[in-house]
């Protein structure tokens, strides 16, 4: 007893404890209207239950500050990272604006300076001048001061350029690379942090809810027409419903034949997709951000060089009208010395110009032609630095769109040559190769700039080939439309004013497109050996399908020929057969025939043995079948008085029946002569013991018959009287819807057969194979019926019917199925 009762208290134990999470339940649910059974919950249960990420228990609520903490901790440590990154940026950057607008400040600084020095020196040269009077000099600068209105300064017209120009120096310093940069700068801080705002959040994880290992995943939804939980989806079919997609048990049983798959398989199938979709996003947000990156260097890189080449022509222009400020006075010294002041060598060299040329013309003396050598040598200094600009311009474009549509593997090849390079340089080796190294280095690095303008006048060269093919395709749409318009003209009657203006036009146009194939006669050769590289290849393409079409006729013809030849032969060597076959036949005709002469010989020799030999063997062999004869002739003899016997006794039988029935029609209608026992008339053919036999009878008049199959020997014991009886040998139905059976007293003289009566169709068909017999009424399809007996076919069977008082039926058809 007390173990019996530790047994029920430790059950009652079991059934209070959770199995998934392995706690005391304390709650129970109620509501059965979807659920086969009661359904008890413990404290987890009930918090997954709720599905609220904001109801836990205690345990999960520390795990969750120990998560949240860790995030919050890692969170702080990359802001407070990235924050110094981009604080460190701006400092940097404020650096380099500051130390350009110093630089830019001192260099105005410098040339107000280098100003400021000559001035002061011509201030102080006109406080130690003396006074010196040569009336006739002064005289002719009255005149000339008289004559020409009040003189200018130049030198205060150059100090107003000269302001002009640090004005604007001073204006660019707010327009230069390091601005901008500097603004760059603070709108990408701007964009990290509000990129680090948007990623920086704690994730607040989900409760990891304890899974009902019992428990087939569900949706929490039903099925629309079942109600119950949806287990399973289908994935495959083309229905465009998504609700139908959804399938519970129910479902599944009514269409076994398609293809679902689990709320576990559907799941990790929706997380792969999502992890794939944010790997590609992922993957194409990045390669974007460095696009813009690349963009953002290259624009700045753009505006520095475009600054720094535009600063170096202003040096230049601003250096060299400092230089030209000395130029006015030494034309004032000039003016001032005469021909005695000066030194003997400058006055040959001075009379010897002014004898060689007219005194009407001023030739260039040494001076001017020194003056313009060097500003010709400054106008190519600014030319190099203009074609430089023009230069690093269209390589920064050109730079700029193969970022956007990506780098190019020329180009890609190139920058990764820079970067080895770069690698090289920083790895400093102090060794003896190490001038042959920087030697080698600069080689590198030429060879580097020379790929990239080549590069880049290779991209120019091909768009003003695509220019120039443009402008000559538009000149000649011209050329057409004006001369349509021409035509259009003289037809009509329009006046001379506007027929002259557009033959002005044509001429107009006639003479551009002339001195344009002119100048670019170049671009032409250039366009037309395209134009001829495609004809040839066109033209090689042809060749070679011709040669092939060729090479294929060839090909053919050969082999026609070949087969041909191989015809011959073959022909050849079957005539060789044939004459070979026809003298084999022949040599072997001569020796048969003189085999079948000797042949003959012995033949004929057996021939008259073994017709000894016969007539021998016949003598014997007749009197042995007489004696056999008269055997046969003594059993036929036996046979005869037997079958007279027998005939004897089917006369008096048929007499007998005759009494009794009618047979009339060929044997097809028995009638009963009214007697007051039933009587069975058998059919004088057996039912094959093989295949399927069926016989059609029908009911004419009487009262009462019977229908079916006999035992003719049995029947002709009894007299063909009532041989419906148990051992009678018949299996019969009976007009009542009885059975009679001549071997089953279970279904014999027992209601189970069909009623028919008067104008009835029965059919009867036997099986002496399957052993069975089958009757079913025919006539009535309203009121069809079938009766099955099993038979006994250990003699041979004859259909039978048994009449009363005066009834009639009739055979319609037999026949094998």
């Amino acid at each position: 007893m007390n173990i019996l009762k530790q047994n029920q208290t430790q059950e009652v134990q079991q059934d209070t404890i959770c199995k998934i999470h392995n706690l005391e339940l304390i709650a129970v649910d109620l509501d059965l209207s979807d659920k086969s059974q009661m359904q008890f919950f413990c404290g987890k249960c009930l918090v997954d239950k709720l599905n609220n990420n904001r109801v836990t228990t205690i345990e999960q609520s520390k795990e969750r500050i120990i998560q949240f903490k860790t995030q919050q901790k890692d969170i702080k440590n990359k802001e407070n990272q990235a924050r110094l990154n981009y604080y460190k940026n701006i400092l940097d950057q404020i650096m380099d604006f500051k130390q350009s607008i110093n630089n830019s400040l001192d260099k105005m600084y410098q040339q107000i300076q280098q100003y400021i020095f000559p001035i002061q020196k011509e201030k102080q040269e006109l406080q130690e001048y003396d006074q010196q009077f040569n009336y006739f000099e002064d005289l002719k600068q009255l005149s000339q001061l008289y004559s020409q209105g009040q003189q200018k300064s130049t030198k205060l017209e150059d100090d107003n350029n000269f302001i002009d120009e640090i004005q604007r120096q001073f204006e660019l310093l707010f327009n230069c690379t390091e601005y901008f940069s500097t603004i760059d700068t603070f709108k990408n801080t701007k964009e990290t942090i509000k990129d680090i705002i948007e990623n920086n959040l704690i994730e607040l994880i989900p409760i990891q809810t304890s899974k009902n290992e019992y428990k087939t995943p569900s949706l929490s939804r039903v099925c629309n027409i079942h109600k119950k939980e949806i287990i399973m989806i289908d994935m495959d079919s083309q229905k465009e419903e998504m609700e139908d997609r959804f399938v519970c048990v129910d479902c599944i049983s009514a269409n076994p034949q398609i293809k679902y798959y689990t709320i576990e398989d559907v799941n990790k199938q929706w997380k792969e997709y999502n992890e794939e979709s944010d790997k590609i996003l992922k993957e194409y947000k990045k390669e974007s951000k460095n696009k813009k990156s690349d963009l953002i260097n290259q624009v700045i890189q753009m505006r520095t060089n475009y600054n720094k080449k535009l600063n170096e022509i202003s040096d230049k222009l601003i250096s060299e009208q400092f230089l030209c400020v000395d130029k006015p006075k030494q034309s004032n010294q000039i003016k001032k010395i005469s021909i005695q002041t000066i030194d003997d060598e400058q006055l040959i060299k001075d009379l010897k110009q002014l004898i060689e040329k007219e005194k009407e013309t001023v030739s260039l003396n040494q001076t001017i032609i020194n003056e313009k050598n060097k500003d010709s040598i400054f106008y190519k200094e600014i030319q190099f630095h203009l074609e430089s600009l023009k230069q690093y311009d269209q390589q920064d474009i050109s730079q700029s769109l193969d970022i956007l549509k990506g780098i190019s593997v020329e180009r890609k090849l190139i920058l990764q040559l820079t970067e080895t390079i770069q690698q090289i340089q920083k790895s400093g080796q102090n060794d003896e190769n190490q001038k042959n190294q920087v030697n080698f280095i600069k080689e590198i690095q030429e060879f580097i700039h020379q790929a990239m303008n080549y590069q880049l006048l290779s991209n120019v060269f091909n768009q003003t080939i695509s220019n120039y093919q443009q402008n000559v395709q538009i000149i000649q749409q011209i050329s057409q439309h004006i001369e349509l318009i021409s035509k259009d003209n003289n037809k009509s009657n329009i006046s001379e004013q506007i027929k002259s203006q557009y033959l002005n036009l044509t001429n107009i146009l006639n003479e551009y497109s002339n001195i344009f194939e002119n100048n670019n006669s170049q671009l032409k050769k250039y366009c037309n050996i395209q134009l001829m590289e495609q004809e040839l290849i066109k033209l090689t393409e042809t060749n070679k399908q011709i040669q092939i079409e060729k090479n294929n006729q060839i090909d053919s013809l050969q082999q026609q020929y070949e087969q041909k030849i191989i015809q011959i032969n073959e022909t050849l060597e079957s005539k060789e057969k044939e004459y070979q076959t026809i003298k084999q036949q022949f040599d072997q005709v001569n020796s048969e025939n003189i085999n079948l002469k000797q042949q003959y010989e012995q033949d004929k020799k057996q021939m008259i043995k073994q017709s000894e030999d016969e007539q021998n063997k016949i003598k014997s062999d007749y009197n042995k079948r007489i004696k056999q004869k008269d055997s046969e002739l003594k059993d036929a003899l036996q046979k005869l008085d037997q079958i007279h016997k027998d005939k004897l006794e089917q006369e008096k039988i048929n007499k007998m029946e005759l009494d009794k029935c009618q047979i009339s029609e060929a044997g097809k209608l028995v009638t009963n002569v009214g007697n007051s026992y039933y009587y069975f008339c058998v059919c004088e053919q057996a039912i094959p013991k093989t295949g399927k036999i069926q016989f059609t009878f029908q009911i004419l008049t009487g009262s009462e018959w019977f229908v079916g199959i006999g035992f003719r020997d049995i029947m002709q014991k009894n007299n063909f009287y009532d041989c419906h009886h148990d051992g009678y040998g018949t299996y019969l139905i009976y007009y009542d819807g009885r059975s009679w059976s001549h071997h089953n007293k279970d279904v014999h003289d027992k209601k189970l057969s069909f009623k028919f009566t008067n104008n009835d169709i029965i059919r009867m068909e036997v099986s002496i194979e399957d052993k069975y017999i089958k009757w079913s009424r025919q006539n009535n399809p309203q009121a069809t019926a079938t009766f099955v007996l099993a038979i006994d076919t250990s003699q041979e069977l004859y259909p039978c019917v048994g009449l009363h008082q005066k009834a009639q039926i009739k055979i319609l058809d037999c026949a094998i199925v």
